[in-house]
């Protein structure tokens, strides 16, 4: 979450966690290289020395030392990476297109939109000028049609993956707010549920009344040990408005039905 909200993908709490899956994408590319023909290893030694240092500079360049924009680098380096790779097994015909999808998706869930928007840029050139510098066979003039689609596709779906993780740091931002001002008015609660058990124990003193003073000060007691109890068993939910005013079993009771 800490990733999410502060669109810096990089940090390194949770970073192998996050990298894995978008890691064994683009392994399972390299693997297959080894199955496909033709194969130009020159190109896939190059390939895997772009996704090498991409992924070590993903792991050790400070980035928090470096402008937010700088972390759109390494997945424009698999870009590069996966160009290379679908070039040394023949071009367009390798079917390695969909291995754009990987860059694209990571900086659909961690970067800003703009990230995104360059990122989509570069897998529109790395379709599109390949037809222009190489041609046909390799890169035949179907794919400006197709490289154009998949860009709009994936771009949709990329700014839509970016709308909803906003929504979903945007509620549980709101859920932690609540929790805070529900914690506070328990806390308030508390206070004036004590003092006023407190407060009759010493009118009951005053009243000659020591029974009546002794169970005010039992449920003040109970009372400010059921919040201690409520505080070590760090249940911030079981804590609900109302819950320090009636009895103490009436609350235990309660919080276990839930």
């Amino acid at each position: 979450m800490i990733a999410l909200r502060t669109k810096e993908p990089f940090t390194q709490p949770g970073l192998a966690r996050r990298g894995a899956p978008f890691a064994i994408l683009l392994g399972a590319g390299f693997v297959l290289f080894l199955f496909g023909t033709p194969r130009d290893w020159a190109y896939f030694v190059a390939a895997l020395a772009v996704a090498g240092g991409a992924f070590a500079a993903a792991w050790l360049v400070p980035w928090e030392r470096l402008p937010q924009f700088a972390t759109i680098v390494p997945p424009l380096a698999v870009v590069l990476a996966i160009v290379l790779l679908r070039e040394g097994q023949g071009g367009s015909l390798s079917g390695y297109g969909a291995l754009f999808l990987v860059p694209t998706l990571w900086v659909a869930c961690y970067g800003t939109r703009v990230q995104l928007a360059v990122v989509l840029g570069a897998v529109l050139v790395a379709f599109w000028l390949p037809i222009v510098v190489i041609g046909e066979p390799s890169y035949p003039t179907s794919q400006w049609r197709g490289g154009g689609l998949l860009v709009v596709i994936v771009g949709f779906f990329g700014f839509v993956i970016q709308q909803l993780l906003d929504n979903l740091i945007d509620e549980e931002r709101r859920r932690l707010d609540a929790e805070r001002r529900l914690r506070e008015a328990s806390a308030y609660e508390l206070h004036d549920d004590v003092v006023q058990s407190l407060t009759v124990a010493q009118l009951s003193l005053g009243l000659k009344d020591p029974e009546g003073a002794k169970s005010a000060v039992d449920r003040a007691l109970k009372v400010a040990q059921h919040i201690v109890e409520l505080l070590l068993t760090s249940r911030p939910d079981a804590v609900s408005p109302g819950s320090f005013v009636r009895e103490v079993d009436d609350v235990a009771a309660a919080r276990e039905r839930r």
